[in-house]
């Protein structure tokens, strides 16, 4: 009985980290491509800025 509770307590535990893991690597990747999506969009307003200067 004792060993299947600490089983499942460390089966829980894994779960857990292996969660926070993705979360976390998710964020990273989300907040890469927002500043890269924010860099295109920069060279874009750019540009157009010197297209109405001609």
């Amino acid at each position: 009985m004792t060993i299947a509770l600490i089983l499942i307590i460390a089966s829980a535990g894994g779960v857990i980290a292996i969660t926070g893991f993705l979360v976390i690597l998710g964020r990273r990747i989300l907040e890469h491509k927002k500043k890269l999506q924010q860099k295109i969009d920069k060279l874009e307003e750019e540009v157009q800025i010197l297209k109405n200067h001609k």
